[in-house]
């Protein structure tokens, strides 16, 4: 319907009025389809953060247990050098009591 005062003038109207709400239509899916990969990215961040910090709680656990072993590794080190030094000095004690006994114990 074409007012005669207007010129053509609903037509055109029309036309954009068609147009705008296209675009708003276009814009409302661009930008629900923006949210969605939105969501989907802080989901990944999130089991992102959980994996880290599970990593981080593994990491905190095998660094103990390394220490405990280091020390345990020393202890058994200490342990063996105190060992050979006293079979060290009984061997020297029984050395000396041979040269000096003349090789009679």
């Amino acid at each position: 319907m074409e007012n005669p005062l207007l010129g053509g003038r609903d037509d055109r109207t029309e036309a954009l009025l068609g147009d705008s709400l296209r675009t708003n239509e276009e814009t409302e899916e661009i930008g629900n389809a923006t949210l969605d990969r939105l969501r989907q990215q802080r989901e990944q961040l999130e089991a992102s953060a959980e994996t880290a910090a599970d990593t981080r709680r593994v990491t905190r656990d095998a660094r103990r247990t390394l220490k405990a072993i280091a020390w345990k590794v020393f202890r058994e080190k200490l342990t063996l050098i105190l060992v050979i030094t006293c079979l060290l000095a009984i061997d020297f004690a029984l050395a000396y009591r041979l040269v000096t006994h003349h090789g009679s114990l």
